[in-house]
């Protein structure tokens, strides 16, 4: 079975809400970490929860009036639908435009390759899901043209979050790339190593050794939520 179209919408929400319990909470962590359409059904779920939390918590008072307490019980009813329907229809058409991002490439690109404006913002998280040389040194070019394209005075901030066979980016062991991070994370590019991926190698019985000062107490998932949350541009690659 697909690994994405197995849980219902239904799933993945009671997920975010924290209503499966701990068999089940795992299987979705288990199955996120090899499925990146997964991945991103979580991050938009948890997105839309935010979202109608702060939809109904910024609901202003009603003015005081005249009126009987069941038309004013129906008409705060209706304005809170109405400003969260509009709240989550706009939200979502932005979410999609900045969430959707190419497929990753297999070829590896060249600096000039990333020599394109830059998005608007000075903040960027850039994901690594692949395990191969190409789409990992991409990662690593676009961080350094993110650096370099930083206005006078004023420093990009960037991170690099890898999971699933893109961790093979950050195993001291196996990356061909130790030199190249080390200079990004001397320009204070930050790199964070999935927790969850970790755990699932090291429990088939696979020693996870990390290049020196890459962060692990966040999940891919959580990290890129988080950031996002934050108004952080996600570039996955």
């Amino acid at each position: 079975m697909d690994r994405d179209n197995q849980f219902s919408e239904e799933q993945l929400n009671a997920f975010v809400d924290g209503e499966l319990d701990s068999d089940e909470k795992s299987h979705v962590f288990s199955e996120a970490e090899r499925s990146t359409e997964l991945d991103q059904r979580l991050c938009q779920q948890r997105k839309l929860k935010e979202l109608v939390q702060h939809a109904y918590l910024a609901v202003p008072p009603p003015r005081r009036r005249q009126v009987s307490g069941r038309l004013r019980e129906s008409f705060l009813g209706t304005a809170i639908v109405a400003g969260v329907l509009l709240l989550l229809g706009v939200t979502m058409g932005v979410f999609a435009q900045r969430y959707v991002s190419p497929a990753p490439q297999t070829e590896t690109l060249t600096v000039a390759a990333v020599s394109a404006p830059a998005a608007a913002g000075d903040k960027y998280i850039l994901h690594v899901v692949s395990g191969e040389p190409g789409p990992m040194l991409a990662a690593l070019q676009r961080a350094r043209y993110l650096l370099d394209s930083s206005e006078p005075g004023h420093m990009n901030q960037v991170e690099v979050v890898a999971n699933q066979k893109g961790l093979n980016l950050l195993r001291s062991d196996v990356t061909p790339f130790a030199s190249e991070i080390l200079a990004l994370q001397e320009s204070n590019v930050v790199f964070y190593a999935c927790s969850r991926t970790i755990e699932l190698l090291e429990g088939d019985g696979v020693e996870v050794q990390l290049v020196p000062n890459a962060h692990t107490e966040y999940t891919a998932l959580d990290r890129v939520v988080l950031r996002m949350q934050d108004d952080w541009e996600y570039i996955k690659l």
